[in-house]
């Protein structure tokens, strides 16, 4: 992070400011997030790292205490007004994006005047982060409360560098959609202001790309999402924790005396489970499947505690309100339904822990009953396993937890079945203490090998890779001096290959495929590239073959169809792709339902490939469909199939080829001194991709991001560029 300043943005502080009894204490934040930005080298910045978040205090009482704010970095507290906060944060934030987002949405409480707040809260920060932003500054932005800020900084500063991290699982795309568009579009299209956006897990990631592409049409490959004229990159970042914190913990004095007391008091068995307030732990769950536990085996009656603390949070909220209650009446219910007059099988607190009392909970504990409903990651589990010092204990782990994926080991329940649940309980109870250090043994070296400074070392490092690509590879408009290097690499050149697109590059798009048969200007040029004798002039298309035959038969040129399953060359058609077609039968009624449902749309079939074309249809209507159409087609179709999600066109055809491969095979098929490939659509992409050597010159024709080299604005510049081939050729020969 040499020369680099680093601003971070999270709704929250480092810091709390809290009064008592008249008297103000300022009280550090000990969170990963603070734990891992001290992790990373700043030292090579000649300034503090700059920390952004809203005030829960006022502008006052920051003025008078901020000199007893710790000074590892310049804080900058916004400060929005009491409304607009409580609409931005109990209301869009935690009662829209947090319940949707953790699959509640019968929990969405959704109002306008709260996504209002939103907006504005977010455009309040931005204009901070414009006060204080300065070359070479890197933005982390954090977390659902700031997904629309990437694209706000973006518009205000283009050539920033902007990294995003969600915190929260990214729910699929049903789920997304039950948003108001305008409000799903804000959020997504704010996202991809960033260079770099982070999640948790690859599920996570998938639901993301795939609502990108279903909801703003958005390509992606390889996790990378081309958006105008930059490329987002989007990658799993699972967060890890301060390993040798909660591991060293295990033998401080306060720790080993919390832990003694506990063992003192409970001499049993000690079951315990730690959540905030919130119904997405699966608090209520977890007490059903106790109860269906002590049904089950009353052998453990008077032999075991269900020790249950539940932090408090956000209990102005009503649904939390709600549910603290309700936990409440279901713990005083069991206790009266089994507890003696010497035992009662639940211990509740509703209180904040210490961080010698969680871990001598943690290093006390037969097993660790951590089973919500939903969460991004949960970090409690991976603090209990590397508290586990003693490579003792069992970990109980809800498999809708991100931390799931890497703690295999643990055992995994489906929180909502009480029953499995109750069953994995009493396993864990009766697992030998050899199984238990054998399982704690493997979590623990995958969770120190993979800390919260691994995970923030690794996010910057792809985040400075994100804008490393996007300063050396900037599309040009192909005028000026890179349009006078194109032109003297072509005339010096000795023998060249010209890889020309056919609809939107050559000629125009039209309403019915057949109506775009090429101009007489199109077909002379040809000839006249053609005619040179340095030149090998290809039309690579995805038009039908027996469609280019017709139009272009007389032409000395070689021609590709059907993006690459049919190739002419020396006037002789064959196909490399193995193909009977039987794959026809089941996709054609697919797509006529869609025709049927969407006038003005209809079907070209071809030899390898069957294309469903929405081009006559409105805008909105087209595009709705065409992501239906896309999502089951991609989700029936086998292997070999590729859905090509093209120009107002939905493609389907096999996955054996495309023009990216033909035109890798064409260009080494001869040593060519200058490669040049126009093309204007997605698929064109597969061909820019894969020439990549500085004799290869690649030309996206429109708007839209792109890996090509250059781009130029339309079809008659195209022909206008080809026309000066033409004469540079005629006039080398003149000379």
């Amino acid at each position: 992070m040499k020369n680099n300043r680093l601003i971070i943005i999270s709704y929250r502080l480092p810091f709390s400011i809290q009064v008592q009894n008249k008297v103000t204490t300022v009280k550090p934040s000990s969170g990963g997030l603070v734990t891992a930005v001290k992790s990373l080298d700043l030292s090579a910045s000649s300034q503090k790292p700059v920390w952004i978040g809203c005030a829960d205090f006022t502008q006052r009482t920051w003025e008078k205490h901020r000199h007893e704010v710790n000074d590892d970095f310049e804080y900058v507290p916004v400060f929005l007004d009491k409304a607009t906060n409580k609409h931005f944060y109990n209301g869009f934030a935690n009662s829209v994006l947090w319940p949707l987002f953790h699959y509640f949405p019968s929990y969405v409480d959704y109002h306008d005047e709260d996504l209002a707040a939103y907006q504005t809260a977010n455009q309040q920060v931005c204009e901070k982060v414009m006060e204080l932003l300065q070359p070479n500054d890197l933005v982390w932005v954090h977390d659902y409360h700031f997904l629309a800020l990437p694209q706000l900084i973006r518009e205000q500063e283009p050539k920033a560098t902007i990294g995003f991290f969600l915190h929260i699982p990214f729910p699929s795309n049903e789920l997304l959609r039950l948003l108001p568009r305008r409000c799903r579009d804000y959020l997504l299209t704010g996202l991809l202001g960033a260079d770099l956006i982070g999640f948790h897990t690859n599920d996570y990631l998938i639901h993301f790309l795939k609502s990108v592409q279903l909801n703003l049409g958005l390509p992606h490959t390889l996790a990378k999402i081309f958006n105008q004229d930059r490329a987002v990159q989007c990658q799993a970042f699972p967060i890890g924790i301060n390993y040798g914190l909660y591991n060293d913990g295990y033998n401080q004095p306060e720790v080993i005396e919390e832990r003694r007391a506990l063992k003192e008091s409970y001499p049993g068995k000690i079951i315990f489970s730690v959540d905030r307030l919130d119904y997405t732990k699966g608090v209520m769950q977890r007490l059903d499947a106790l109860e269906a536990f002590l049904q089950a085996h009353p052998e453990w009656k008077g032999n075991l505690v269900f020790i249950l603390v539940v932090i408090p949070s956000r209990d102005e909220i009503q649904t939390y309100w709600e549910r603290k209650q309700m936990i409440e009446q279901a713990v005083g219910r069991i206790n009266g339904k089994f507890a003696t007059l010497t035992w009662v099988p639940i211990v509740y607190r509703y209180a904040s822990l210490s961080f010698p009392q969680l871990l001598a909970l943690y290093t006390a504990c037969d097993v660790a009953m951590i089973t919500p409903l939903r969460d991004g990651m949960n970090l409690v589990a991976k603090e209990f396993v590397a508290s586990r010092q003693d490579q003792q204990g069992v970990l109980l782990l809800s498999e809708l937890t991100g931390a799931a994926n890497e703690l295999g080991e643990a055992l995994l329940v489906n929180p909502l079945d009480e029953y499995e649940v109750a069953d994995q309980l009493n396993a864990g109870l009766t697992m030998a203490p050899e199984e238990q250090q054998r399982r704690i043994a493997i979590m623990q070296q995958r969770i120190a090998g993979y800390d919260v400074k691994q995970w923030a070392n690794e996010f910057f490092e792809s985040l400075l890779t994100a804008r490393r690509g996007q300063e050396k590879s900037p599309v040009r408009s192909l005028k000026g001096v890179g349009k006078h290097k194109l032109l003297t690499a072509y005339e010096q050149a000795q023998s060249r290959l010209l890889l020309l697109d056919y609809d939107g590059t050559l000629a125009e798009f039209a309403s019915k495929p057949e109506l775009a048969a090429p101009s007489a200007e199109v077909l002379e040029l040809l000839r006249e590239l053609a005619a040179i004798p340095q030149n090998k002039v290809v039309v690579i298309s995805g038009r039908a073959h027996d469609t280019l035959e017709d139009w272009l038969s007389g032409l000395p040129i070689d021609i590709v169809a059907e993006h690459g399953t049919f190739i002419r060359q020396e006037g002789s058609w064959r196909s490399p792709v193995l193909d009977d077609g039987s794959w026809k039968d089941t996709v054609r009624p697919l797509m006529a339902d869609f025709v049927s449902r969407c006038a003005g749309s209809f079907i070209e079939e071809k030899s390898h490939s069957l294309a469903w074309h929405y081009r006559n249809v409105s805008e909105a209507m087209g595009f709705d469909r065409s992501r239906e159409m896309i999502t089951t087609l991609q989700s029936l179709l086998p292997y070999q199939l590729r859905v090509i999600d093209g120009n107002k066109v939905v493609e389907v055809k096999n996955a054996d080829t495309d023009k990216g491969r033909m035109a890798k095979q064409l260009a080494m098929a001869y040593p060519y001194e200058f490669v040049l490939a126009i093309g204007d659509d997605r698929t064109d992409e597969d061909l820019f991709s894969v020439l990549l050597s500085p004799t290869h010159h690649t030309i996206k024709v429109g708007r839209g991001a792109t890996s090509a080299g250059y781009r130029l604005d339309s079809v008659p510049q195209v022909l206008a560029l080809l026309h000066e081939l033409v004469n540079h050729s005629q006039l080398a020969k003149t000379e």
